[in-house]
């Protein structure tokens, strides 16, 4: 069965509450806040009030991906702000090795994410340290994009890499998921579905929560 952070970048603002209620009463996992200060990516989105707002309201782990340049400089303000699990770019960041050790000091879940266009070689070094894995499908920040079937591919190179350093990671993937995506994605080897247009704007949010989770690995 697949797990399922919903992603609030694609809620209804005025009605965010609402459906994310409806989204963790259908069994989602997660709640996925992408963070974005229009450098890294040309997007605005939000920032530790919104996360402070989400914990008041749900039971769910807040799983903060912060698609900016230097991500350390915003490490204690979504600690403080009650964030479960902090995910980074890895190319926006200069010393991985240092922040992933620091964000475990602060006692959240440390998580890397990894663009369409880079190899996921270059977390082999990070993984002793990893708690979470992000692959993302398309390039981050921007809407109505290619789904970039490359990550399957990258899902089963990770699975690889993860089991050879004797680890288990849980990996996400992040763009573009929907129902026929999503049963490929977690038959490659995925374990996290990160999904928000399928689920917040194509139709009863319940249901596409619960269509997603009901997917099964095919033997």
């Amino acid at each position: 069965m697949a797990q399922v952070s919903v992603s609030v970048l694609a809620c209804d603002t005025m009605r965010m509450g609402e459906q994310i209620l409806k989204a963790e009463k259908a069994g989602a996992d997660f709640i996925h806040v992408d963070v974005m200060d229009g450098n890294y990516v040309e997007n605005l989105s939000f920032g530790a009030q919104h996360v402070r707002d989400l914990k008041k309201i749900t039971s769910l782990p807040v799983a903060v991906h912060l698609e900016l340049f230097h991500p350390e400089r915003f490490l204690d303000m979504f600690a403080g702000a009650g964030a479960d699990i902090l995910t980074f770019q890895l190319d926006a960041c200069h010393n991985p090795l240092h922040f992933l050790r620091e964000i475990r000091r602060r006692g959240m879940e440390a998580g890397v994410g990894i663009g369409p266009a880079y190899s996921i070689e270059n977390l082999k070094y990070l993984l002793h340290l990893a708690d979470r894995l992000t692959l993302m499908s398309v390039e981050p920040g921007y809407g109505g994009q290619v789904f970039e079937e490359s990550v399957y591919e990258k899902l089963r190179r990770m699975q690889e890499l993860t089991k050879a350093a004797g680890l288990e990671i849980p990996i996400g993937v992040d763009g573009g998921v929907n129902l026929e995506i999503g049963s490929r994605l977690l038959n490659s080897g995925a374990d996290v579905l990160i999904a928000g247009s399928y689920i917040f704007r194509q139709g009863e949010i319940g249901k596409q929560v619960k269509a997603l989770k009901g997917l099964q690995i095919q033997k």
